[in-house]
């Protein structure tokens, strides 16, 4: 089955609405059952469908329909759409979805296309999936395929309406393949270029959305216990850590059991809720790129994480504890008393780089007397505070930590206490009216990370031991193709630092989940793929100016190594040099002719010469034209037998024809007029030749 021309521009035109469409479902933008309604109408305004030819021929139904579009526009403008792109969105598919149903002219199908585009231009910040490469790869080919039949069926327009089509010009023929595979794989490199080159906007479209709609619990200001059930197992992968240049010394990352990734940290306890308190903030700016020092070095190892964070709904900054730099796009950071990180612009937090010194061997090893608690008691009210709590539970703590040396060892009894006499659990039951934490402690004796945390910041601080509670992830999964930690939705974690005279604030986590969860590891595939979609985030959404002097610098550095080598090579020899320059010269002299001459014949295969082009259009305005498997001469051999008169002006135009396009000749300037007399012979004949077989 051949399709001719018109079609597969119809078909390359609903590639590129799908494609866009599937890019805004992709990225959030619309819904799937929003998707299948529209894809339902797209499929109605298909040329000689039946909705389309009953719309076309009913006015009334088309002003309603208009009418009703315009008030759903405007109200979703004052109400519905929780965004201005969202807004703008909804317009492009009410436009392209009109355009498609209105759709007469090549122009039309054009400005369709156009739509399409700015589709996927509005989804291209809201999503990092791979899944976009392969929307814009068709995209690319659908769009390079519209451009080619659009001009071809317009050049078709603009031929005399008495003229035959030369044969090739509508088909759908191999060389017409060729010329648009070939023409897309150029658009692709040269877009990938210009991607390199040019300095992006990033994540500029980014503050135009909402917040994310899925908060992960704990990486807010308030967290409640027992507020939020079963908590999320979701598998989404919504962290990865890079740990570029990893310190010597230190083991494999993978076999840290230490590493975590901490977010938030609570100073208040209320009863049933952490939140913080009056912490004390500091803005720091800055005016050129250099890292933010948010920590104090303490004269231990430190170790680079490279982390992508997908949106999660907050604007704190995650990093293995201890920070000590921050390195983001943010000229802007706001730190607080609790070690909070917060960088305000969202598109900063989608990747940056931090710098920790992980807390290794015992705190209490070298005490330095700057990390002393502070000598004012509003300070250790504030992290010792407690609210009307049961007594038992201070009972408890008082039972536990007896007889300890010091207030890190009484810490250590507490946290081991918790890991082994009680048991973690996803899921939360209230069985009692008693107390959250009375209950976890000495009914349920079981539950989350949540309440492990709590319970053991309220133990320590009712043995008058400064304790604050810290939300954030686990270590993850480590990932050997890309050399990273897939951090999904599921590690989100809890845990509590505590106060160390000499070694301040130091981690401890109560809960035994890492003993009690039994993940499958993932298969060599999925972490394959994972590791194609971190370098596709890596080196493609989030390229931008940094990248690009970094690409630039080394390249000088190659040139200039090149540069020196050759100079080595050449040094002391100029004759060497000379011969080179002598040798490079004549090959390109050499290649130029046989190029020159290689493309003679192949321009004369191609194109036949003007005189003879002018020939066949004059011809053709009487309707004669050569068949596609006739020859010049027996194309003009038919052409005399139709119209005698016209024999001995196309035998002369026919013989120079093939002397210039098969034999090379080049006509003299007698010959040139000659030829050029029998052509306007042959255009001096307009009315149409009579109709004979031949």
């Amino acid at each position: 089955m051949t399709m001719t021309p018109a079609r597969a521009l119809d078909v390359a035109l609903y590639v590129l609405v799908l494609d866009g469409l599937v890019g805004l479902w992709l990225g959030g933008l619309l819904t799937l059952p929003a998707l299948v309604l529209i894809a339902v109408v797209v499929a109605a305004s298909w040329p000689g469908s039946l909705p389309r030819r009953r719309l076309a021929s009913a006015s009334r139904l088309r002003a309603a329909l208009g009418g009703g579009l315009t008030l759903a526009l405007v109200a979703d403008v004052l109400a519905v759409a929780p965004t201005m792109l969202d807004v703008f969105t909804h317009l492009l598919v009410l436009l392209l979805l009109v355009k498609l149903h209105v759709r007469r002219t090549l122009r039309d199908a054009r400005d369709a296309a156009f739509l399409a585009f700015f589709l996927l231009v509005a989804v291209a910040p809201m999503t990092s999936s791979l899944a976009f490469l392969a929307l814009l790869v068709v995209f690319v080919v659908a769009g390079t395929w519209l451009l080619l039949l659009r001009h071809l069926l317009g050049e078709a327009d603009q031929a005399p309406p008495a003229a035959p089509a030369p044969a090739g010009v509508l088909g759908l023929g191999r060389g017409l393949l060729s010329v648009g595979a070939v023409a897309a794989l150029g658009v692709l490199v040269v877009a990938t270029g210009l991607f390199v080159a040019i300095p992006r906007l990033g994540q500029a479209a980014l503050p135009m959305r909402a917040p994310a709609a899925r908060l992960v619990s704990g990486f807010t200001e308030r967290v409640e216990l027992g507020a939020f059930g079963e908590i999320e197992l979701d598998d989404t992968v919504v962290m990865r850590v890079h740990l570029p240049g990893w310190t010597e010394g230190l083991a494999s990352p993978e076999t840290l059991p230490w590493l975590r990734w901490r977010g938030m940290a609570f100073d208040r306890f209320d009863g049933r809720a952490w939140t913080i308190g009056r912490a004390e903030r500091l803005t720091i700016r800055r005016t050129s790129a250099v890292p933010f020092p948010v920590g104090r070095y303490r004269g231990g190892r430190t170790f680079i994480q490279e982390i992508f964070l997908d949106p999660l709904g907050t604007n704190v900054v995650f990093g293995a504890p201890r920070l000590l730099y921050l390195q983001s796009r943010s000229d802007e950071v706001t730190l607080d008393d609790l070690g909070n990180v917060v960088v305000p612009l969202a598109a900063a937090r989608l990747r940056y780089t931090v710098e920790s010194e992980p807390e290794l061997g015992d705190p209490r090893g070298q005490p330095a007397p700057e990390l002393a608690a502070p000598d004012d008691p509003r300070w250790r009210a504030r992290y010792t505070a407690l609210p009307p709590l049961p007594p038992r539970i201070a009972a408890l703590a008082r039972e536990v930590t007896a007889g300890a040396a010091d207030p890190y060892e009484a810490a250590q009894r507490l946290t081991t206490f918790l890991g082994r006499e009680l048991t973690y659990s996803r899921v939360l039951e209230r069985r009692t009216d008693l107390h959250p934490l009375e209950e976890f402690l000495f009914v349920a004796r079981r539950g989350n990370c949540e309440y492990f945390a709590a319970a053991l910041a309220v133990m320590l601080r009712a043995v008058d031991v400064p304790a604050r509670v810290v939300n954030g992830f686990q270590r993850g999964e480590w990932n050997p193709y890309g050399g990273y930690f897939m951090v999904r939705l599921r590690d989100a974690h809890s845990w509590v630092e505590a106060f160390v005279d000499g070694a301040g604030w130091v981690t401890l986590d109560p809960s035994p989940r890492a003993g009690v969860e039994r993940r499958a590891a993932p298969g060599a595939a999925r972490l394959w793929l994972d590791a194609v979609r971190m370098s596709w985030y890596r080196y493609v959404v989030n390229w931008g100016l940094g990248d690009q002097l970094a690409v630039a610098e080394a390249f000088r550095r190659a040139s200039a190594a090149w540069g020196s080598s050759a100079v080595d090579v050449f040094a002391g020899r100029p004759d060497r040099g000379v011969l080179l320059a002598v040798a490079l010269a004549v090959g390109a002299l050499a290649l130029a002719r046989r190029a020159r001459t290689a493309a003679l014949p192949a321009a004369a295969a191609i194109a036949p010469p003007h005189f003879y082009a002018r020939a066949l259009r004059a011809l053709a305005r009487g309707g004669l034209a050569p068949a596609p498997a006739e020859t010049a001469r027996e194309f003009a051999a038919r052409v005399a037998r139709v119209a005698p008169a016209l024999s001995l002006p196309l035998r002369r135009v026919t013989d120079a024809y093939e002397r210039v396009r098969f034999g090379g000749a080049r006509l003299t300037g007698d010959e040139a007029s000659a030829i050029d007399a029998c052509v306007d012979r042959l255009r001096a004949r307009d009315e149409p030749f009579p109709a004979r077989r031949a």
